[in-house]
């Protein structure tokens, strides 16, 4: 059966230490709800525009699309001759957002669709928010991924590695639960900063077996960072080529019969079973 499938992100919200004077404030997922309640049109670092277009709430979701116009090469009906044209006509990639704060919230799930690779469509679209002189947060948004994935990559190679180097984004909304979410605090609060960048090299060998790589992929993996690695021999790791993904039925039809699709499926698009 044909099937739709989304790449799931993360999404973080750290908040704005000086506020423009017209900021109003709001809490996090208010303020999202806010942004997203009307449509835009926002620049496409791929080139071109792109069009966010509110299909409308569902619970405490928001589902939309990320629209592009595009031009279609195609042919006239025989009784026409058959004559090549070319028309125009827009594609849209769903979009499925849960803004809320919980264990499994603050996540959006992104159409897999022709309208243009995920990350890059959610890049554009956080590029164009966080233009905004009036907004309260910065957004950061990161792949989900699953840390087995790097367990089974660091065992293949021994865990020993040359090099592993983790891209943090500074805690947001968890509590600070390890000694490395409790660093990733205090250097937020003492720096501003927003990313945190933490390589481990060695050309001895970096082990994996220990408190500090684990709890960095712990961390990483709810969405909030990066992990690139290369091992001994040259064989290369990074996260965000495993995104998290997960797939429903392709259906179609009327906004509101989408919408009715969307509400049943929505824990499925947001990986959250």
């Amino acid at each position: 059966m044909p099937e739709r499938t989304f790449t799931i992100f993360h999404l973080n919200l750290s908040a704005i230490r000086q506020l423009d004077i017209e900021t109003v404030l709001l809490d996090r997922d208010d303020w999202i709800r806010n942004t997203l309640s009307e449509g835009f049109e926002f620049p496409h670092w791929g080139g071109g525009s792109l069009y966010w277009v509110p299909q409308g709430n569902i619970d405490e979701c928001i589902l939309g699309l990320i629209e592009r116009e595009r031009s279609h090469e195609h042919h006239k009906s025989p009784a026409e001759g058959g004559e090549e044209v070319q028309t125009k006509e827009w594609q849209g990639a769903y979009v499925l957002i849960d803004p809320t704060y919980h264990d499994e919230g603050q996540r959006i799930a992104i159409e897999n669709d022709i309208v243009g690779q995920p990350q890059a469509l959610l890049k554009s679209l956080v590029a164009e928010i966080n233009e905004r002189k009036s907004r309260p947060f910065n957004i950061d948004v990161e792949p989900l991924f699953d840390g087995k994935d790097f367990w089974a990559y660091a065992q293949k190679h021994g865990n020993i590695l040359k090099t592993i180097t983790f891209d943090f984004v500074v805690p947001n909304m968890w509590g600070t639960e390890s000694d490395l979410e409790k660093d990733l605090e205090e250097t937020k609060e003492e720096t501003g900063a927003q990313r945190v960048k933490v390589s481990f090299k060695s050309n001895d060998g970096v082990t994996t077996d220990n408190q500090k790589v684990r709890d960095g992929v712990d961390y990483a993996e709810k969405g909030a960072g990066d992990i690139t690695a290369r091992s001994m021999d040259g064989d290369t790791y990074q996260s965000s080529d495993r995104p998290k993904s997960t797939s429903v039925p392709l259906v179609s039809g009327k906004k509101d019969q989408m919408i009715e699709f969307f509400a049943k499926l929505k824990d499925r698009v947001l990986g959250r079973e």
